[in-house]
Parts: C-alpha cells; structure tokens; sequence
C-alpha cells in the first residue's frame, strides 16, 4: 500500500498529505465553535501540554525520518551515478585499447543499462539485485574475462589495458555495494507511527477551547494542519518514485548521449 502510494505523481501526494489533517480538522472545530463538544477554558493548560508533547513527538520523529530518507536517498544516488560513470569509463577506455572490441562491449553496457533501469530502478528489486540484469551483467565481465586470458602471455597489451581492467573490477565492486544496500523508502511502521502523530498534532489544536472569535480558531487549527500536511508531504515526495526517478534517469540518458545513442 505504501508503495503504491509513493508510486503516485507528486501532485497528488502533495494533495492527500494536505487534504487529509484539513478533512480532519475542519468537522471538530465547527463541533468546538458550535457547542457540541463542551470545553472548559480552566482546561486550557492541560490540553496546551498535550498538544506541546505530541507536537515535540511529530517534530522530533519528522527530522529524524527526513535526515534518514534524504541521506539514504543521495547515498543510493551516488553509488548508482559512480557505476553509470565507471560504465562510460570502461566504454571509453575500451576504445582506446582495441576500436574492434568497443562496439561489442557497448552493446553490452547498454544491455546492462537498461536491464538496471528496468528491473532495478523501476521496480523494487530482491536482495542482491534482479537475476535478469546480474545475467547482463556477468554477459559483460565474461568478454573482459576472455579478453584478459587472450593477453596474459603479451606484457605489452597487458600493461596497455591495465587501465580498463581496474574499472571493471571497480564496477564489480560498485555493483555489489548497490544491489545489497538497502532502499532509501520509509517503511510501514515508522510511516504508520509518523501519520498517527501528525494527526494526533492537528486534532489536539482543533480541540482547544475557541477564543473570543472564531476566525482565530480557524486560523489556529487550519494553519498548523496546513503546515502538517505540508512536512509530511515532503517526507513522501522525499522517498516518491518520481523524486528518486527523475534524477535516475538523466544520469542514464547523460551516460547513453555520451555513448552516441
């Protein structure tokens, strides 16, 4: 369910996370304004102190999963850009040691490419990475396998693509460090214990007794709803599909134009 919810375009996340505490607030302050539910002004610093707690709890909680989701989130980002680099490296280095294997490897890289956008960007991956792209992948380290036996006896071509073997072995190592680490998303219960608080927050404003006009506690309990709303729609646009797509996807085009795609 989650997951289908970060799925969403932005708009619409941006909407639900607002939509939902004003859905909220607005029946139980035209209850407050109306009489229906009795509030005491004496109990004014009873309910002051547990809005201020809970308000803390959110706050706290909020900071907490953003520095998370947003360190996760920029540190899966540089692993995949480090990888797409060192593909376009291999690529490079690849023609300089041998034009003839070049269109080869390429054709390769690209194959891996579109497997990592389509089985691994895309979509959630398992553990370790999608068997399909780790089947590309190993298509891609085989032709450099054999290409490293053909020149072990040659000190002279072995030394010449010394260079585009250390990438390979370095995008061995990129790979492994990206399919094993775990996703930048929110998980199910720290979202569920953040949506609880965020609506605890605004239905503990909406409750305190109204002051002498009534335009004041509607802008009380309408702003710090809004306001809600607006923090928890960033928490999930942080962690969204298309946040983490977008910039995704211009790396891998970058990589594929410089490729002369």
């Amino acid at each position: 369910m989650l997951e289908a919810f970060l799925s969403l375009p932005p708009l619409f996340i941006v909407l639900i996370c607002i939509g939902i505490p004003l859905v909220v607030v607005v029946p139980v302050v035209l209850a407050v304004l109306k009489g229906y539910i009795k509030l005491e002004q004496r109990d004014t610093d009873g309910q002051v102190a547990v809005f201020s707690f809970i308000g803390t709890a959110f706050t706290l909680l909020l900071a907490f999963i953003i520095v998370n989701v947003w360190s996760d989130q920029s540190a899966a980002q540089t692993t995949l850009f480090g990888e797409t680099t060192t593909l376009e490296s291999i690529i490079l280095e690849t023609r300089a040691f041998d034009p003839n294997l070049a269109p080869k490897v390429k054709e390769l890289v690209l194959d891996y490419l579109e497997d990592v956008r389509k089985y691994e960007i895309d979509m959630t991956p398992p553990s370790g990475g999608d068997p399909r792209t780790e089947k590309a992948f190993e298509k891609l380290l085989e032709e450099f396998n054999v290409l490293e036996k053909d020149i072990e006896a040659d000190a002279q071509k072995k030394a010449e693509a010394q260079t585009m073997l250390e990438e390979v072995n370095k995008i061995v190592d990129l790979r492994d460090k990206r399919v094993d680490s775990p996703s930048g998303t929110l998980d199910g219960m720290t979202t569920l214990v953040c949506v609880v608080l965020a609506l605890l927050t605004v239905l503990a404003m909406a409750l305190l007794p109204a002051p002498s006009h009534p335009w004041i506690k509607w802008y009380q309990s309408l702003g710090v709803a809004l306001a809600v709303g607006i923090v928890v729609s960033l928490v999930f646009f942080i962690a969204s599909d298309a946040y983490t797509h977008k910039a995704e996807d211009e790396q891998f085009t970058r990589v594929e134009k410089s490729l002369d795609i």
